[in-house]
Parts: C-alpha cells; structure tokens; sequence
C-alpha cells in the first residue's frame, strides 16, 4: 500500500522565516513611530514649520488666528549650483512677507513684511513710506489699525487722508537698558540711527545696511516693526509664509489677540478652545488662502 502524496491541509504548514525577521506588535508599532517623528522633525528643522498669527500687526493681510504654515527651505543658502536649480532657493525680495526670530527675544518668531533690503534708502513721511525716493503703497497697506473695525486697506497716495501722525518719539528713549543689552553692536548702532532721524509715521531718511533688512507690518498705525527696534539681521530670518492653512478667530470678534502658548497647559487650553468653536469660529473663506 503507498504512502499518500496528497499535501497537508494548510493549517498543519508551518512558514519558515528568516532569523530575526519575526517582530512583535510592541516593536513594529516603535518603528513606525520612530520613523515618523524623524520625518516630522526634519520637515520642522529644514522644509516647513506652522505658525499661528496672535496680534493684528498685519492685519487685514493676515488675521489674529490665522495659522501659517512657513517654507523655511526657501531663504536657506546653497552650497552647491545645482540646489538653486533643483529646489525653490532664493534670498529675500522686497515686498516678502517673513517670519523672523525678534531680534529683542530670539526665542519668539515675529511675521513681516520686507520692505527695504541693504542699501536702500527708508523714509516715512506724514506715515507714508519711500524706499530709494519713491513712495511704496498698495492694498496691503493698512492704516487707522486701532478702530474696533479693524484698518482701512490701502493704497494710500498723498491726496488721501491717513490720519494724524503721531509725535516723533521713540520707543527707546524710555526702553529698560537690561532690554537694549541684548542687542548685538550693529543693531545698537542702527537703532541709534533710527532715534535720531525720527520715529514711525516720520522717520530717516536711513539707509539698510549690508546683512540687514528693514520689515514692517502692513497695519501700519498697530505694528511692532523697524520703526521700533531697528534693521533686522538676515540670519534671523526663519521662512516665508506659503498658506493659511486654518484661520480660527480667537474670539468674539476679530479684534481679540491671541493667546501665545507657554507650556503644555496652555496648548491643551488652545486644543479645548478650538474643539468647542471650531465651526463656529473657523474663518472658511480664509483657509486655504495664500497670502501676499
């Protein structure tokens, strides 16, 4: 009588597998993990990283709420030809909207827009602003930025009323001097300059000088800029802002500043807040937007 040649039922077939290849849930869910987070730490650190809008310095072009999602890839300097070509490279242009660490607290990130770079020559009179003698306006440029309305959008030409200017003093005439120390030398010396051919709505004329930029917020009459603490350091630029991708307004209304968190308890807090509003508050004609 001969042996069946018939093969075992599948279930009685045991697969063998290379040594080492046989992985627990425990260690397969870590790899994964582990691979995602290096991802998302290298697309913080070199591609993009997300910002949200908490003041309205550049209101209406970008609203308190607003959350930005920055290409920091762009502002960064070859090594080599052949990245200018593959990759969007390029060094800042005026009329760039950026993000920028606060050269008074470099641990904050600040958004403005560029509108002078080295060797130009500001001015701003009667709150109109010149770079190298003509007059730079457009419908980003906001002012009366401290109405309950929210600013009046540009362009603004001199037959146009735009309010009073303010008298010409300067924020650091009355500045803490602990404050003023972490300046380096060179912003020293250009705030130093800023003080003595005026202040904000009448200011220089001045000039950029080399490795700097002049920046400003399109809400002109309500923005924390140049016109304060000086030319900003090209190096401390982080990115350029490419879309909105969540605009959220933080409040009953679009005047209400935004809250800037400091730990843990306050991101869960913002969490929280946005559950409970998100269809409410979420601003959809904005979101998705590119700004400009």
């Amino acid at each position: 009588m001969t042996e069946s040649t018939h093969p075992a039922p599948a279930e009685d077939l045991e697969i063998a597998v290379p040594p080492g290849a046989e992985k627990g849930m425990v260690r397969d869910n870590l790899e994964v993990i582990c691979f995602a987070m290096v991802l998302i730490l290298f697309f913080k650190a070199f591609v993009g990283q997300q910002f949200k809008i908490p003041s309205a310095s550049m209101r209406n072009t970008l609203m308190i709420g607003d959350h930005l999602l920055a290409n920091k890839f762009i502002f960064a300097q070859p090594q080599w030809a052949w990245e200018e070509k593959l990759f969007p490279m390029r060094g800042v242009k005026r009329g760039d909207i950026i993000v920028f660490r606060y050269p008074i607290d470099r641990d904050q990130d600040y958004v403005k827009r560029c509108v002078a770079l080295p060797g130009d020559t500001v001015e701003m009179r009667n709150k109109r602003l010149y770079v190298n003698g003509k007059q730079v306006t457009g419908p980003f440029e906001h002012m009366f930025g401290r109405t309950p309305d929210g600013p009046t959008p540009g362009p603004w030409p001199l037959t146009r009323n735009a309010g009073e200017a303010e008298s010409p003093v300067g924020l650091w005439r009355h500045a803490d001097p602990e404050v003023l120390a972490l300046h380096d030398r060179n912003q020293m010396q250009s705030m130093e300059s800023l003080i003595q051919n005026g202040f904000k709505d009448n200011l220089g004329p001045v000039t950029v000088p080399p490795g700097h930029i002049f920046a400003m917020g399109d809400n002109r009459d309500n923005s924390m800029d140049s016109r304060y603490w000086g030319f900003l350091p090209m190096d401390h630029l982080r990115g350029r802002p490419f879309i909105v991708w969540w605009s959220f307004r933080e409040g009953d209304t679009d005047n209400d500043n935004g809250r800037v968190p400091d730990g843990p308890t306050d991101v869960a807090a913002d969490f929280i807040d946005a559950a409970r509003h998100f269809f409410t508050r979420t601003r959809w004609d904005r979101t998705g937007t590119i700004p400009e």
